[in-house]
């Protein structure tokens, strides 16, 4: 196992070291939402399980921000579910907004950065029986929903995230069918996209008129690299890259403060079936690669675009907590490398704080720090010490 040194690593001061939770996927609640619905059909997830319970962070969201003050993180990123906030078109529910509030007052008074994400992969469910974002009017509502809760939140928000991976949620929903809406129309990912860009510049440029605080945008960068060496697998792998990165941030690259890289694995393209590969003899319980050498080159590869960047989400699923350790470890080292050589990256935070329900994969998958009922794992008091010695503050 290569080993790296690891020895007078210090960050920038302050520098975010943090984690990333999203609401569907930890706060329970049987939600007036898509993927509540979609969680009770037959075979959606792999468990037959759903989000009714998750970690119930809706009820236990101090417990939460206890981890983070124990672990040393000075960052949070969470999001806020839209169908909370508006169950019912135009009907506001104030004690949810209140309830997000609670939880951005308690990060500010235990300084404790928050990064906040409007959209999260989960839409109202009004608002999915209306075609969600393929219909121009609900664009219209979204920004709707933005501007209120930049208009109650704003002053104790540190940064905005207005989409988490328009691409990752195009391809799942609207090619592959295996997410909600379970649409199975290539045409659908180009119009999905467009559709979500314009979401994006709606909303930061509506945002940015009631904020004075950083905005972006959230996407999920993976090494592609072919897998052969000759022209048709590096034309091919060339198109992957840039339906799966610039073909999203290239329209928007204008209208960002920042953006936010979601870091998991390398895989090896090819243009024949099976085009994609996972090669490497450490892998994740998901079977994806673990290579973490890959985030420093997904960093240099995106500063084309100038902007800061902040590592949103970077993880993976290992319930006996084997690879974690070491997985955390190269994902700072190679961050700060990263900075050595000149990128602007401004923090790193590890999916997830605890196990949660992850998508179609329900419960299977153990990406947290800490388990589902916060019990804590050793990566985590790795974690913290970690923080504590790189850190400059």
């Amino acid at each position: 196992m290569k080993t790296l040194n690891q020895r007078n690593i210090k960050f920038p001061k302050g520098f975010l070291f943090g984690s990333s939770t999203a609401a569907h996927q930890i706060e329970g609640g049987d939600n007036n939402c898509d993927w509540t619905h979609w969680e009770k059909k037959p075979d959606k997830i792999v468990d037959n399980s759903s989000a009714q319970i998750a970690a119930d962070s809706w009820n236990n969201w101090k417990e939460d921000i206890e981890l983070l003050k124990h672990t040393n993180q000075n960052a949070y990123r969470f999001s806020i579910d839209w169908s909370r906030i508006e169950p019912e078109k135009g009907k506001i529910d104030h004690k949810a907004i209140d309830h997000y509030r609670q939880i951005l007052l308690t990060l500010k008074k235990e300084n404790i950065k928050s990064m906040v994400t409007l959209f999260h992969f989960v839409l109202p469910s009004w608002a999915s029986d209306q075609n969600g974002f393929l219909n121009n009017k609900i664009i219209e509502d979204y920004v709707k929903y933005v501007e209120l809760v930049g208009e109650k939140l704003g002053d104790l928000v540190d940064l905005w995230v207005t989409i988490n991976e328009p691409q990752t949620y195009a391809l799942w929903g609207y090619v592959k069918g295996i997410w909600c809406p379970g649409r199975k129309n290539i045409f659908l990912f180009f119009k999905i996209a467009r559709n979500l860009n314009r979401a994006h510049l709606l909303a930061y440029k509506r945002l940015r008129q009631i904020v004075s605080t950083p905005v972006g945008i959230v996407e999920n960068i993976a090494l592609f690299e072919p897998l052969y060496d000759n022209f048709v697998d590096k034309l091919f792998t060339t198109v992957v890259n840039y339906l799966a990165t610039f073909f999203f941030i290239a329209p928007v690259s204008k209208y960002i403060d920042f953006l936010g890289i979601n870091y998991y694995f390398k895989v090896h393209v090819q243009h024949k079936k099976p085009r994609f590969h996972f090669l490497a003899k450490r892998k994740s319980d998901t079977g994806w690669s673990i290579n973490q050498e890959g985030l420093l080159k997904v960093i240099e590869k995106n500063l084309l675009w100038r902007k800061p960047i902040y590592i949103t989400e970077n993880g993976l699923a290992d319930e006996r907590d084997f690879y974690r350790p070491k997985f955390i470890q190269d994902g700072l080292f190679y961050t700060h490398k990263a900075i050595k050589k000149g990128a602007d990256v401004r923090g790193y935070f590890y999916w997830t704080l605890m196990d949660n329900f992850e998508w179609t994969l329900g419960y299977t998958q153990k990406f947290g720090l800490f388990s589902i009922d916060r019990k804590p794992r050793p990566s985590a008091k790795i974690y913290a010490d970690l923080i504590k010695k790189y850190s400059s503050d």
